[in-house]
């Protein structure tokens, strides 16, 4: 009974939310059975992701922006990017939305102290039980 104190469930009910949202959104698309597998395995993977973070990420910026020719390669493939995010902004919200409360649940699973492979079950079993639960009120509202 000790773990279930531990677990932060206010992130973990944050992000169940999230993909709710975002699992009732792939309902309406031309494919929702592959919308949604393709879901399932992206949320395994964010969670893979979020338990073993990138550690190199900052010598890697580092590296990138010791040459002006590259700040502004760079700065101009961002703003490509951003141009493409804010014309695409109906699946960009949804997407970061998730991200950002991913990442809380995460770090609120660290300070509880839970191991990684609990955390990337937690991360995991919330992702897939949200998007399945918004599909599932996606397709019911569809027909």
């Amino acid at each position: 009974m000790k773990i279930i104190r531990e677990i932060p469930w206010a992130s973990l009910l944050l992000l169940l939310g999230g993909y709710t949202v975002f699992g009732h959104f792939l309902a309406d698309v031309t494919s929702p059975r592959l919308a949604l597998t393709i879901g399932a395995a992206t949320a395994f993977a964010a969670a893979l992701t979020f338990t073993h973070p990138l550690t190199g990420l900052g010598k890697l910026i580092q590296e990138r922006f010791k040459s002006d020719t590259l700040t502004i390669l760079s700065l101009i493939l961002f703003a490509g990017l951003l141009s493409v995010l804010l014309n695409w902004f109906k699946w960009f919200m949804p997407i970061f939305m998730i991200l950002s409360c991913e990442a809380l649940a995460r770090i609120d699973l660290k300070v509880a102290r839970i191991s990684e492979s609990e955390s990337c079950f937690w991360l995991t079993f919330s992702a897939w039980l949200g998007l399945g639960l918004g599909w599932i009120i996606g397709v019911w509202e569809l027909s």
